[in-house]
């Protein structure tokens, strides 16, 4: 978007009264993982009744006064424009039962508001500089979704579409809410796509509803935001005019703009309207689909449509994945699992760096065009299901095709053509460190153990993925829509990659004449 930077932010990340004590490493580490960090501080804690029922309540306002207090000093402290921006935020501790839940932000800072009815706090934030953005809407109404009688656009400019919950978006789309078996199913009544068909100018998020203290957790959601510079100002009237979108997990980098208008925007126009968009995604691209009205009217199918070079120089994204390891149900109990290493890469360089975290204390720092160190923490399996006991970075290369990457870690040294990782994903498996586990853990040796599965079952493991050259994971697609209905229409664009990984625009509104 010309004139205009890209910057990555995680709207949602609770942070509880037990994470109070670490609040600082909060805002170090989400200074190292995003741009911006508007915090949602929850005010709530669960108690037993004398029977034993866990409830969840917010009647304990002085203890979160005190919280909210510290946190405003906190928040100060980090906030430097040009790097990292920082907005203070609060989950809504009102009737969210009845009105659905909704973050609230300030501009400025403001109250810990303690107010029961939705519409009264929208009038609240008129006086504060706020806005409310609903999240998890689409599940049961009156039952904790959003009920779309309550709303007021200009307060509430976007709405999150997706979080570790799951989507929002419709019920016939990817991503269910079942994650959370306790809120769940979602229903049509409270989704993203029943907001718009009322007509409301709701723009599109993703961030994270995480509970653990980290922001930027890679999976829950993201938010990209278009702004003229990284400073509260230009961050806060790019989320009112709703140049916002949201990804899963990818930093896909997207553009997208109607007759001109950028994402978030509303114009009138005669038919037909011109579409445009532009897509970088983190891995291979599988579609593109452009919606009006709710509808999917056209779609780019990139899958298939490339192939990798075989010669040359050329620009290339190749991820490496590292964990699995010991399973606790198999017997080991080793807690988490600290990797070391370097990338080296032969020629070229290395253009750019993507981590997918899920953990504090990721570290991956370049020492040179051509290399870099890392230190990753991976946790130990508790069940067979790999769950997220991984972690990952992505390298953007710039390399000859006959290029290679030598991979150090734990003091094994393998090497990566270029070219072969183009044609195929490959593993690592550190076996012989799972032999020693079992001679160590259970006083056995390894050769009497009858099947010997168990060996690469419990193996630490590394790997590298598929490499994506830049014409898998780049693509700009126009389309026109010639015959659009008379009146207002509303157009946005959903993006998947072939991993799964998606992103969401915000809608572009516009009245056309005959």
């Amino acid at each position: 978007m010309k004139g205009h930077g890209l910057y990555w932010g995680d709207m949602h990340c609770n942070i509880h009264g037990r994470h109070m004590p670490e609040i600082e490493r909060t805002y170090a580490e989400a200074r190292r993982m995003l741009d911006f960090f508007p915090i949602a501080y929850y005010p709530f804690y669960f108690y037993k009744t004398p029977e034993g029922l866990s409830v969840e309540t917010w009647r304990q306002r002085e203890r979160f006064l005190q919280d909210w207090d510290r946190i405003a000093q906190v928040a100060a402290q980090f906030d430097e424009p040009g790097r990292f921006v920082t907005f203070m935020g609060y989950e809504w501790h009102g009737n969210r039962t009845y009105y659905g839940d909704h973050n609230v932000f300030y501009y400025d800072g403001g109250p810990l508001d303690p107010t029961e009815d939705l519409p009264e706090l929208l009038e609240n934030l008129r006086r504060h500089n706020g806005i409310a953005i609903p999240h998890h809407t689409a599940y049961q109404v009156h039952d904790r979704g959003k009920d779309w009688d309550y709303h007021d656009d200009q307060l509430c400019p976007f709405t999150e579409i997706y979080s570790n919950h799951g989507s929002s978006e419709a019920c016939n789309t990817p991503y269910t809410l079942n994650p959370n078996g306790s809120m769940s199913p979602r229903v049509t009544a409270g989704t993203a796509q029943a907001g718009l068909a009322r007509g409301y100018r709701l723009g599109i998020i993703c961030s994270g509803d995480s509970h653990g203290g980290m922001a930027g957790v890679w999976g829950s959601g993201l938010v990209g935001v278009w702004a003229t510079e990284l400073t509260r100002g230009a961050l806060w009237e790019a989320f009112l005019a709703r140049r916002v979108y949201g990804v899963t997990g990818d930093r896909i980098r997207l553009d997208f703009s109607a007759n001109g208008l950028p994402m978030g925007a509303e114009g009138s126009a005669a038919a037909p309207v011109e579409i445009a968009t532009s897509v970088v995604a983190s891995q291979a691209l599988d579609r593109i689909e452009l919606l009006r009205n709710n509808r999917v009217i056209a779609t780019h199918c990139h899958n298939g449509a490339w192939q990798p070079p075989t010669t040359g120089t050329m620009r290339a994204k190749i991820k490496l994945e590292f964990g699995w390891g010991p399973v606790r149900s198999y017997g080991f109990n080793v807690g988490p699992k600290q990797w070391e290493g370097r990338v080296r890469l032969s020629e070229g360089r290395i253009a750019g760096v993507e981590g997918c975290f899920t953990r504090w204390g990721q570290r991956v720092e370049r020492s040179s065009d051509r290399e870099l160190a890392f230190k990753l923490e991976t946790d130990q399996r508790r069940s067979a299901a790999a769950g997220a006991c991984q972690q990952a970075f992505i390298l953007e290369l710039e390399a000859p095709v006959e290029a290679t990457l030598d991979l150090e870690v734990d003091g094994r040294q393998e090497t990566i053509a270029l070219g072969d990782a183009l044609a195929a994903s490959r593993v690592f498996a550190f076996k012989d460190q799972a032999r020693d586990l079992v001679r160590r853990v259970f006083s056995r040796d390894p050769d009497t153990i009858e099947n010997p599965d168990v060996f690469y079952h419990n193996a630490y493991k590394v790997k590298v993925h598929t490499a994506i050259p830049e014409a898998g994971y780049r693509a700009d697609w126009t389309f026109t829509d010639e015959k659009p209905p008379a009146g207002r229409n509303f157009y946005y664009v959903r993006v998947s990659q072939l991993n799964g990984q998606m992103a969401w625009s915000s809608p572009i509104w516009i009245e056309v004449g005959r």
